[in-house]
């Protein structure tokens, strides 16, 4: 059991190192940057406000859809970083590349991720034609969050795994339609 987790733990190290060391570079910092801005609270909230808020029942559906399972993902999130406490790589690693420091000291799982994802499974089961062009944007918030040195991989993973836990939760409960009804 050891042997698996610290292979485990070593993978997580090194697809770390290569994302965040080795493609380094400037317009994948200013691209990087704008990416993580996808998973912010201030998009989070403003996204499925503005389905909210459309007049359109059907956008309507999908924002009270895409707000509720932010909710719901966002509390597990908050719960599971407290019980976790793990620490962010640029407070445990040596020359770790950061640009703008989150307030949130703890690590695992990754917010920005789990919010772009609770975000384009609300867009997909509403979308499907679209579900590539939601799922690469979502992934390329995962993939910034590690390459700004904030988040290891497993962080992204437990944090798409929140997301998609939310989702279904959602989706098995209709908890939309009691809301719309």
């Amino acid at each position: 059991m050891n042997a698996m987790v610290n292979h485990i733990k070593a993978c997580d190290l090194g697809l770390f190192c290569f994302i965040n060391h080795r493609l380094n570079c400037l317009p994948l910092n200013i691209f990087m940057l704008a990416c993580t801005q996808l998973g912010s609270i201030t998009f989070s909230v403003a996204f499925p406000l503005l389905f909210l808020l459309s007049g359109k029942p059907e956008l309507i559906v999908i924002g009270a859809r895409m707000a509720i399972i932010l909710s719901i993902s966002e509390i597990l999130v908050y719960v599971v970083k407290r019980l976790v406490n793990r620490p962010r790589p640029f407070k445990s690693l040596e020359n770790v590349i950061t640009w703008k420091l989150p307030s949130c000291r703890y690590s695992l799982p990754s917010g920005h991720t789990c919010a772009a994802f609770s975000i384009t499974l609300a867009l997909s089961y509403a979308l499907p034609g679209s579900r590539e062009i939601f799922w690469a944007i979502a992934a390329l918030v995962g993939i910034s969050r590690i390459y700004l040195g904030v988040h290891y991989p497993s962080d992204v993973l437990v944090g798409i795994l929140i997301a998609y836990g939310s989702f279904l939760l959602e989706k098995s409960f209709f908890i939309t339609t009691l809301f719309l009804s």
